[in-house]
């Protein structure tokens, strides 16, 4: 009787480039055929045996996607991820390729009833997509035990379906040599050694070709053949959380919602943990019967994951809300995710903590954390435009050389090059009109005795605007240790003034 594997080794005909291609069924061994009467018990253990083997193997189906190459990286791989999304309606497995993707199928033929309906829907899906991208919407595609041996027929525009690893020798030795990944030197020995095809390179001595072409290239085919194990980058699809509880009856009090607000922050926490993640923008709605629903944007300073944190961030948010309706529904959103980053205590926090101060103590507490949580609900309170910070700005002048700027437009161009400021001691705490020192006896006084501690350092600019400045300014110290930032006009009068403070 004749093999029926034999026949998933031919390539399938061709169709015209617009009407798509078709796949055969994947051949099914029948043991009551005439050439297998013979059922004896080692029979059935070796048949069985079989069975198992086919059942174990993966089959890998490849999708090859030559109109990407005029593509620039990043277009691509923003593509072959969308793509990926689609492919997984049939695989959980979907691996990244150059040009292509390939996905495991041999779970999903049962489900599917064969890998004609598997290609029909991958086509009609990637299809689509192509169109919408407008792109040349037919792709090449074959189907074998190996990742490898997959990608190469289908670069080969081999549209073939290789059921048994044991035929994957002679049906790749049909293949040219230039699906190959070679360099232009490799190809060049090749040709020179008389190698069109990959049946000839079967015929060579491995050791040969190792020599020759280096060990990448005997891998390749090792890979093709299954004799070497074929890592592959998974696609894994963004983290994405959407919950919704509609509640038994209407609540106006917010605080009754607190309760089914924990549960849901909960089931939040427990997500994030399980990938080892953290998020920094939540959007929660209150949804009514016959209004707008209320969103409730909860923005973090820095991505987090504790369930205290956001609950009490929440309780924040609804003592400042005012709802127009009772709420019959609940619904959280996770706007963006973040990596975890654990925060680790000191190592030596406990030991010193038993002959330090109190005051140690106190400080040992104080991180950045807490400020940035302090300064979250500081937002809730007094609304996000009225918590200012302090920036550095490009000016050489200490009157412009920064400015107040709203803390969540500042959060929103992080990304920005900020501005470079110069190392000399400049004090935190300017004052408005520069105090004029006096002198006595050849001293400089404030309210006691001055002394210069370093300096100067001489600033001219705004020569242009009509009001020149040209300073020096000093570092000194009164007789109580607190440190004054002076400066001495290099222009009129040449008086002394007190322009800052240090801390």
């Amino acid at each position: 009787m004749k093999d029926p594997d034999s026949t998933a080794q031919l390539p399938l005909p061709s169709l015209p480039p617009k009407s798509g291609a078709q796949v055969i069924k994947l051949p099914q061994r029948h043991f009551d055929a005439p050439g297998f009467r013979n059922r004896g018990p080692g029979n059935q253990q070796l048949e069985n045996r079989a069975s198992n083997n086919q059942k174990r193997s993966c089959l890998w189906y490849a999708v090859y996607l030559p109109q990407l190459a005029e593509l620039n990286q990043a277009q691509q791989q923003k593509y072959l991820n969308e793509l990926a999304g689609l492919m997984e309606s049939v695989s959980s497995t979907v691996s990244f390729h150059p040009l292509a993707l390939i996905c495991e199928i041999r779970s999903s033929l049962k489900y599917f009833s064969g890998i004609d309906v598997i290609h029909n829907k991958l086509k009609l899906l990637i299809n689509t997509q192509l169109e919408e991208w407008e792109l040349s919407n037919d792709f090449q595609y074959a189907a074998s035990p190996t990742v490898t041996g997959s990608l190469l027929l289908a670069k080969a525009g081999h549209n073939a379906l290789v059921y048994q690893k044991n035929n994957l020798r002679s049906v790749l030795g049909q293949l040219s040599c230039e699906v190959l990944e070679l360099d232009k030197e490799q190809r060049r020995r090749l040709y020179n050694m008389g190698v069109r095809y990959l049946r000839d390179i079967w015929r060579l001595p491995s050791d040969g070709l190792r020599k020759r072409f280096g060990s990448s290239f005997v891998n390749q085919l090792n890979k093709a053949l299954g004799k070497a194990p074929e890592p592959t980058k998974n696609y894994f699809p963004p983290p994405v959380f959407t919950t919704c509880y509609e509640l038994p009856y209407e609540l106006e009090n917010l605080d009754r919602l607190l309760p089914v607000a924990d549960e849901i922050l909960a089931q939040l926490c427990d997500f994030l943990r399980r990938r080892d993640l953290s998020t920094n923008r939540l959007l929660l709605s209150l949804l009514h019967e016959k209004r707008c629903c209320s969103e409730i944007d909860i923005g973090l300073r820095q991505a987090s994951r504790s369930h205290e944190h956001l609950m009490l961030l929440l309780e924040t948010h609804f003592s400042n809300l005012t709802i127009p309706a009772p709420v019959i529904a609940i619904r959280l959103e996770v706007k963006q995710f973040d990596a975890f980053n654990g925060h680790s205590d000191s190592l030596f926090t406990n030991d010193r903590s038993i002959n330090d101060s109190v005051g140690y103590l106190e400080t040992a507490r104080y991180n950045d954390s807490n400020l940035n949580q302090f300064i979250e609900q500081l937002r809730i309170r007094v609304g996000g435009d009225h918590v200012k910070t302090i920036h550095s700005a490009a000016g050489h002048c200490p009157e412009h050389a920064s400015h107040y700027v709203d803390l969540n437009k500042l959060e929103k161009s992080r990304s920005t090059v900020s501005e470079q400021t110069t190392s000399n001691p400049r004090p935190f705490w300017l004052l408005q009109e520069p105090v004029q020192l006096s002198i006595r006896k050849g001293k400089l006084y404030h309210r006691r005795p001055i002394s210069i501690v370093s300096g100067p350092e001489r600033i001219e600019t705004y020569w242009w605007s009509g009001t020149h400045v040209r300073r020096d300014y000093y570092v000194a110290t009164e007789a109580n240790g607190s440190r004054l930032w002076i400066y001495r006009e290099k222009s009129a009068e040449k008086n002394w003034y007190l322009h800052g403070l240090f801390a």
